[in-house]
């Protein structure tokens, strides 16, 4: 009888795991491989009949009671409708499904040098346009009008050409993605070696300002028909143009002629202009334009390429430590960073704290409740955020969360550090203490919107490896009657006068 017994229940978890193996197909797609979302579901149904059919069969040869048919039909009937839900909502209604979300890629493929057919660029458009429309907040009702002529006149171009290079593409279909003011939301193109104007240090370091590339300035770049970069505010846009041209990459994405004399346009700090004629000889590989600046200018560049994300100062003088977080890595090494500074501020009785973020380009937003932790406040607000599931959206409140409060408890004044180039999480870290009253922000606006989307799904073009990333969330800001305005500083001055800013502040 045990016997009997004991092999019927493995017979039925072999035939339950059977009919639960359709969900292999949602391993291999996290994992290895893209699997086209009907495909997976279409597959899914026939195997459920498939086993249906076998079961069927083998119960009328096993000439088993009427009874036990039924309830053997009740049990898998059950299973296989809940495997169908579970392949649809995790293909139709997941902005992961294809992305390389825990496939480990390392994004080392040299896809802006790649040449790829017109078929194949093709196939790559239809793939983006495919999961622009699929995953982004702002698609859901379909593409916005001027977004939709974009696409069709890139599908055109493409249409055209026999072959296209892989930093072409990123441009005709960042054009597409850029009209959708989200900074998140963006295709871009790798290289294995990227190649440094070897001057451009130099030029930094003597406070030249970049203004524009053989005549055309960076404005003129980033509002030209084929918009080149995704961006929210015109200020970071700009940043992002001057960062490309400092490149033989980024030149050549722009349009910029690389077998000819290329002039960069600089005005000086005494405001006088400033032109640098360069050739393509002029550009270094990242480790030779240390080695070349490093010997020109006589700065450790190597040194300060390798410093830790987070690290702490404190000037006593002032009563003053700076935190300064080059990157929102929330982590054990963050969190002893932090523990380790809030007790020498309360061994050393200081009064003011500074979080230095103008370099940080974001990353986890927690890091700023594990230093909300450390100060003396009950509880702080955060933002109200919608969902893009498929076809549906969730909306979540905003919700006061009770502070965790860790150590002595600040009672002290804070102050956040900010540039232009303060985005995403970073940008959060200013929202939170702004907007909950914790302290004041010094510096420039940051870089992105507080109201913007983000929390991004990673994809890579199957054709020519091309990155691409779009976001799936729609971010409200903390205070919402600032809903339409960029995080202004309390005190407003150049990112690069705020640490003297601070002095002065605190000193007064």
């Amino acid at each position: 009888m045990i016997k009997r017994v004991s092999l019927y229940i493995l017979k039925m978890f072999g035939l339950t795991m059977l009919h639960l193996s359709a969900c292999i197909i949602i391993v291999l797609d996290l994992f290895y491989m893209n699997i086209n979302e009907i495909a997976a579901i279409v597959i899914t149904v026939i195997w459920a009949i498939l086993l249906w059919a076998l079961s069927i069969y083998l119960g009328r040869k096993r000439k088993l009671s009427q009874k036990r048919r039924v309830g053997r039909g009740i049990y898998f009937a059950v299973i296989d409708i809940l495997v169908i839900l579970l392949m649809v909502v995790a293909t139709e209604l997941n902005m992961y499904w294809n992305s390389e979300l825990l496939r480990n890629n390392k994004w080392t493929d040299d896809s802006g040098n790649k040449v790829v057919t017109r078929a194949e660029a093709l196939e790559d458009y239809e793939f983006a346009m495919k999961y622009l429309k699929k995953v982004h907040p702002n698609t859901i009702d379909g593409l916005p009008s001027d977004v939709e002529i974009k696409a069709a006149e890139v599908k055109t171009y493409l249409e055209s050409v026999d072959t296209i290079k892989g930093y072409e593409l990123a441009r005709e279909l960042e054009s597409i993605f850029a009209l959708l003011n989200d900074g998140h939301t963006i295709v871009k193109e790798m290289y294995d070696d990227y190649h440094y104007m070897k001057h451009m240090y130099e030029h930094e370091a003597k406070g030249d300002k970049l203004v524009g590339i053989n005549g055309i300035t960076l404005e003129e770049f980033l509002e030209s028909d084929k918009r080149p970069e995704s961006y929210e505010r015109e200020a970071y846009g700009i940043e992002s143009i001057t960062q490309r041209v400092a490149t033989l990459e980024g030149l050549k994405y722009l349009g910029i002629d690389t077998n000819k004399d290329i002039i960069y346009n600089f005005i000086n700090v005494d405001g006088e202009n400033v032109d640098e004629v360069v050739f393509a000889k002029d550009f270094f590989m990242k480790e030779d334009y240390l080695n070349y600046e490093e010997l020109v200018t006589g700065d450790n560049l190597h040194e300060e390429k390798s410093k830790d994300f987070v690290s702490y100062e404190i000037d006593k003088k002032h009563s003053l430590v700076i935190l300064t977080l080059d990157s929102c890595k929330y982590n054990d090494h963050y969190r002893e960073v932090v523990a380790q500074m809030f007790d020498d501020v309360e061994k050393n009785g200081i009064e003011n704290i500074a979080v230095d973020l103008r370099a940080n380009s974001g990353g986890m937003s927690k890091v700023a409740d594990e230093f909300i932790n450390y100060l003396d406040v009950d509880e702080y607000r955060g933002w109200a955020s919608e969902l893009r599931a498929g076809w549906f959206k969730f909306k979540s409140d905003a919700k006061t969360y009770k502070n965790q409060r860790k150590g002595a408890g600040f009672k002290g004044n804070v102050y956040i550090l900010t540039s232009v180039l303060t985005y995403s999480s970073a940008m959060d870290f200013a929202m939170f203490i702004q907007d909950n009253r914790l302290g004041k922000v010094v510096g420039e606006s940051c870089g992105n919107m507080p109201a913007s989307c983000g929390e991004v799904a990673h994809f890579k073009l199957p054709n020519s490896g091309l990155y691409m990333q779009i976001s799936g969330v729609k971010w409200f800001r903390i205070d919402e009657t600032k809903s339409g305005m960029p995080i202004i500083p309390d005190y407003e001055c150049d990112a690069d006068d705020a640490y003297d800013e601070l002095i002065r502040i605190i000193e007064e």
